[in-house]
């Protein structure tokens, strides 16, 4: 799990806090997930850890949730022949529908499109290098 985090001397996370928010997040990436949640793992209140999470990661808790849903939803598309229903559930979204729109505003084409077109290249060993937020997210090693 590599850390995309600033510095917490400009009001940021903890290297502490944001390793165990990760931790939490990517555990949990099939349930639901609140604001609230994570600020109480690190005994935040939910507005102070809110500003301190987009100080450390660049974006709200929410965006960044809905990020690591999406790359894992491209690891098991790739590694896995699931209808993209069953993808969607366990990733977190609610139905194909939403896991469709998420998908397609993060990535800008549809799951079963980009599945298409990255299922029939071949995969290389080390590090998945997907095409949504550049290193804002952690990479998942294959």
């Amino acid at each position: 799990m590599a850390l995309a985090c600033a510095s917490s001397s400009r009001g940021g996370l903890t290297h502490w806090q944001a390793k165990r928010v990760l931790a939490y997040i990517e555990s949990n990436i099939g349930l639901d997930i609140r604001v609230a949640d994570l600020a109480g793992i690190v005994r935040l209140s939910t507005s102070h850890f809110s500003r301190a999470f987009r100080a450390s990661f660049g974006q709200r808790p929410m965006a960044y949730v809905k990020a690591l849903r999406v790359r894992h939803a491209q690891v098991v598309m790739l590694n896995t022949r699931e209808p993209l229903s069953q993808v969607a559930l366990d990733c977190g979204m609610c139905d194909q529908a939403h896991f469709t729109r998420v998908f397609r505003k993060l990535v800008g084409i549809s799951p079963s499109l980009w599945r298409r077109q990255f299922q029939s290249e071949p995969s290389g060993a080390g590090i998945l290098h997907l095409p949504i937020y550049g290193n804002q997210i952690p990479e998942f090693p294959i």
